[in-house]
């Protein structure tokens, strides 16, 4: 079997959902919206839902490809905030824990996706790694009586009430409830008067909104915008196999996470120094091994699908929330780096908030741009 060069999530969408990926340049594009995000991935197509729901008025989304098609349709989609304990400052743990709430709120609301899960750690863990209250300690033979299949049982942590999504069935179930979301429309500069966006030039004509909010991944880089945020995109490789011949009680890490058929999402590598675009064959097979290492049940498991994706990152791994510099209807969202999925439903109510009631929440301090003396 020759494995497809492209992320699994796709291919697991229904009709109607791939559809809602591309909605094209809608019936009656306004072109004075109230909010106008830029950027349709996961944080982008989300901030606008928690605009709407805030009642700041019409929202328009505006995506220069389809929506997802950049580090969101790459993405594992794992909701683990806890994993995340140590490597991260606590505040932003609990920032991802609350994310997670509101995740569930939109699965309740919009049926998203979400799907419940246990994260399992296997030993040793990471240096920077240190166990939440709510973990649980479980030996080797726990281990071993979960997973029969394991090769080498190690004690680990038992993590319960993660989640995972597929974030493009997320992506579109959120879109089609936006008033106005278009694809194939590229921004390609602004206009500013008076410490305010007042025109963004569009590859569909010139919009008016209200104000802006930028979720391009990275900061953006536009022909009249002065934004200068530090960062960079890491590539990452990761690949699905055909249904296996066990079953994981949940995602087991450091090897693999199932899928709802059986079949195993492995890898999530940080390739630092390619640059390249190109999935690269010996970083696919070298995770290949490494799941047979831990499973050797999977020896024959076909590859189904290998892809590699860029994440964004700021210097120091956490995005920027922020209002841009000296536009007061202006915002930024960047740089989210291993957390854009889930991060996306905290951001998009920081940035909500803020816009309603101009102040900035205080749980976004720490997040604006100030950190890397961009003012």
């Amino acid at each position: 079997m020759t494995a497809a060069l492209h992320a699994v999530w796709r291919d697991l969408l229904g009709s109607e959902d791939v559809a809602a990926l591309d909605p094209g340049l809608p019936d009656g594009f306004g072109r004075r919206p109230d909010v106008l995000v830029i950027g349709g991935g996961i944080v982008g197509v989300t901030v606008a839902v928690a605009c709407q729901q805030a009642g700041l008025g019409q929202v328009m989304v505006v995506e220069a490809a389809t929506l997802g098609a950049g580090a969101t349709g790459g993405a594992a989609g794992l909701l683990i905030p806890d994993v995340h304990q140590g490597s991260d400052p606590d505040w932003f743990v609990d920032l991802a824990r609350k994310s997670l709430v509101l995740w569930r709120e939109l699965e309740h609301r919009y049926g998203v996706g979400v799907i419940d899960l246990d994260w399992i750690a296997l030993e040793p863990h990471p240096p920077e790694f240190w166990p939440p209250a709510s973990a649980e300690a479980l030996t080797a033979r726990e281990v071993a009586a979960m997973v029969p299949g394991l090769a080498r049982p190690s004690a680990g942590l038992r993590l319960p009430d993660q989640g995972r999504v597929n974030p493009l069935l997320a992506l579109a179930r959120l879109s089609t409830s936006i008033q106005g979301v278009a694809t194939g429309v590229t921004v390609t500069g602004v206009i500013t008067r008076r410490g305010r966006i007042t025109e963004v030039a569009t590859s569909a004509g010139s919009l008016m909104p209200g104000v802006v909010i930028f979720a391009t991944g990275g900061a953006p880089a536009l022909p009249g915008l002065d934004l200068d945020l530090p960062g960079r995109a890491i590539k990452g490789h990761l690949l699905v196999t055909e249904p296996a011949p066990l079953e994981l009680p949940g995602a087991l890490a450091p090897v693999a996470t199932p899928l709802e058929d059986g079949r195993l999402l492995v890898g999530g590598t940080l390739d630092l120094s390619d640059p390249t675009p190109q999935v690269d064959a010996e970083v696919i097979a070298s995770i290949q091994a490494g799941l047979r290492q831990f499973l050797p049940a999977t020896a024959d498991l076909a590859v189904t699908h290998a892809w590699c994706c860029f994440r964004p990152a700021h210097p120091d791994g956490l995005p920027v929330v922020d209002r841009v510099p000296g536009l007061s209807n202006a915002w930024v969202t960047s740089g989210h780096y291993r957390t854009g999925i889930l991060m996306a439903p905290i951001t998009g109510e920081l940035l909500a908030t803020w816009i309603n009631h101009g102040l900035q929440p205080p749980e976004a301090v720490r997040l604006d741009s100030t950190r890397f003396g961009s003012r």
